[in-house]
C-alpha cells in the first residue's frame, strides 16, 4: 500500500500505547473510524536506567532518535529519523530516498516542512500552550491542524503516554500529507514524548 493512500483520511489519530516507563518510543497510526493504518517504533530500545539518567540535568545530549512505520501488513512504509540537536526530522522511505524534512524555525513552535528538493510544502505553528498546530501552506491557506488530545485519566496520570489527533482541513498533496501525519510524533518527540 502506498503512503498517499495510507494516509488518505480526513482525521488521523497517532496514539501511544500506555507504559509507566517506556524503553522505547511506539506509536499506533489510526484513520477517523479508528482503524489501524500504521506503527511507528523507535529501533533502539534503552534501559530503564538509561531512561532514569537521561532525565538528569547533567546528562548528556541524547542520541539521534530512528522510528520505523510499518503498514498494517508489518512491513516497513517508512523512516523518521528525529536528529540529536532535537531542531531536525527526516522522513526517508525504505529504500532510503527522501520524503522531506521537518525543522524547528524558531522556538518548539515553529516548524517548517520541506519535500525532497528543499521547497517548503507547508509550516507549523503551535499555541502557547503547545497542545495545538495549525498547518498551512506557504501561501498561508489552513490545510490541517494538530492537537494534543486527552488519553484518559489512567493514561495522563500515570504513564508520558500521549495522544494526538490531525484534522486535515484542506487539500494536502503529498508529500505534505504524510509529513504532517509523522509531524504529530516530532511534536510528542520534542515536547512530552520519552527521553
Amino acid at each position: 500500500m502506498s503512503v498517499d493512500v495510507l494516509f488518505d483520511s480526513p482525521v488521523v489519530r497517532v496514539r501511544q500505547p500506555g507504559k509507566i516507563l517506556p524503553t522505547q518510543a511506539k506509536y499506533e497510526i489510526l484513520d477517523d473510524k479508528r482503524k489501524r493504518l500504521a506503527f511507528a517504533e523507535e529501533t533502539d530500545r534503552r534501559t530503564r536506567v538509561q531512561m532514569l539518567k537521561a532525565t538528569l540535568p547533567t546528562a548528556p545530549p541524547p542520541d539521534a532518535r530512528i522510528l520505523t512505520v510499518t503498514g498494517a501488513d508489518d512491513q516497513a512504509i517508512l523512516v523518521l529519523t528525529r536528529h540529536p540537536d532535537g531542531r531536525l526530522a527526516e522522513v526517508h522511505r525504505p529504500d532510503g530516498g527522501l520524503v522531506g524534512r521537518m525543522r524547528a524555525t524558531g522556538t518548539t513552535r515553529h516548524y517548517s516542512l520541506t519535500d525532497d528538493q528543499g521547497q517548503v510544502v507547508a509550516t507549523v505553528v503551535g499555541e502557547l500552550s503547545l497542545k495545538h498546530f495549525q498547518v498551512t501552506t506557504p501561501p498561508k491557506n489552513r490545510i490541517a491542524r494538530i492537537s494534543k488530545t486527552w488519553a484518559g485519566p489512567v493514561k495522563e496520570w500515570l504513564t508520558p503516554s500521549d495522544h494526538y489527533k490531525v484534522e486535515f482541513t484542506g487539500p494536502a498533496p503529498e508529500p505534505a500529507r504524510t509529513l504532517i501525519v509523522m509531524m504529530a510524533i516530532v511534536l510528542d518527540l520534542a515536547l512530552y514524548g520519552p527521553m
